[in-house]
């Protein structure tokens, strides 16, 4: 639920700071998408800008993932309990999205709020985090219990996967497969930073154990694998572990392996150059035709197109491309 008050204007406005660098790019990028007031969606879902003119207060609870503001231009205050934190285009917030909170939005038509915001999923985090974990990346734990919310400094090495999320938003192809790479890439950032702890909290253990089974999943792709043995693997009935899977990740087991299983063929069919047959083998289709079906489904194309279409940007020269 939200409620919106208007309140006073600024009073004394900070002087603009002209930004360079990836962080001037972002700038830059976020204020081309931030057209009009409100809400300023892109094509995708877990990617929004938001803009107002004029101060607001509001008190929101909502989401169950991670969200991250970036401001541009002007500042959002939040207050969780005692903890007081400022959206500005020096710091970014982070925050569970369910978290319920109380924010001011100090804007003014010559210095409007506009703020990038994001969603990490837990299975954009999630996946991270364990991979971290097994690596040694994961940093120790500084602040027990994590804060509610968190900022930050916005940096070049935070800026620069930014700047190529919204550069390929535009895209269908390049959006489809760097999108996922990008906010990847983004959640890495902030678990090797003091942001971590916050991060590592929304993780439950539920979460943890279906993570694993994604894991388990992706090892053994294109060994008929079921539902039961998945759950299995984690110490879960199949029923619930069906029902956690899908809450947590968006899609069935059986959707998610055969998006696993689609990802695999399409490797092998541009790196390994094999037929359409041997692909559909290869990922635990026993038909070729309903192989073809899902990938055209999932890709857009069928997989002879989809080959030729790559073998073709790479015959055409850089320059014309």
């Amino acid at each position: 639920m939200e409620q919106t008050i208007l309140l006073s204007s600024f009073a004394n406005p900070e002087p603009v700071q002209i930004e360079t660098g990836s962080v001037g790019k972002l700038v830059e990028q976020v204020r081309t998408l931030a057209t009009c007031a409100g809400q300023t969606v892109t094509p995708s879902p877990d990617i929004w800008v938001f803009r107002t003119d004029s101060p607001i207060s509001y008190v929101r609870s909502y989401s169950s993932m991670m969200n991250i503001a970036v401001a541009v231009s002007g500042r959002k205050t939040v207050r969780i309990g005692n903890h007081i934190k400022v959206n500005d285009p020096k710091n970014y917030l982070l925050m569970h999205g369910s978290t319920h909170y109380q924010a001011s939005v100090e804007a003014s038509p010559d210095t409007p709020y506009i703020a990038l915001k994001l969603q990490l999923s837990p299975g954009i985090l999630g996946p991270t985090l364990l991979e971290l974990a097994d690596l040694g990346g994961l940093r120790d734990g500084t602040l027990e219990p994590p804060p509610p919310v968190f900022m930050g400094p916005v940096e070049e090495t935070f800026a620069e996967p930014l700047c190529r999320l919204l550069t390929c938003l535009d895209n269908p192809l390049e959006r489809r497969m760097l999108v996922p790479l990008y906010l990847r890439e983004i959640a890495f950032r902030l678990l090797r930073s003091d942001a971590a702890s916050l991060l590592r909290a929304s993780i439950t253990r539920e979460h943890t154990r279906v993570l694993r089974a994604i894991r388990f999943i992706e090892e053994n792709v294109d060994a008929g694998t079921t539902v039961q043995a998945m759950a299995e693997s984690v110490a879960m009935s199949g029923s619930h572990f069906a029902h956690r899977f899908r809450e947590i990740t968006g899609v069935s087991p059986i959707q998610y392996l055969k998006r696993i299983r689609l990802e695999k063929a399409r490797l092998l069919l541009l790196e390994g150059d094999l037929p359409v047959s041997i692909a559909a083998e290869e990922t635990g289709y026993a038909s070729t035709s309903h192989f073809s079906r899902d990938f055209r489904r999932q890709f857009g194309l069928s997989p002879t197109s989809y080959v030729q279409s790559f073998k073709e940007q790479v015959a055409v020269p850089h320059e014309e491309r």
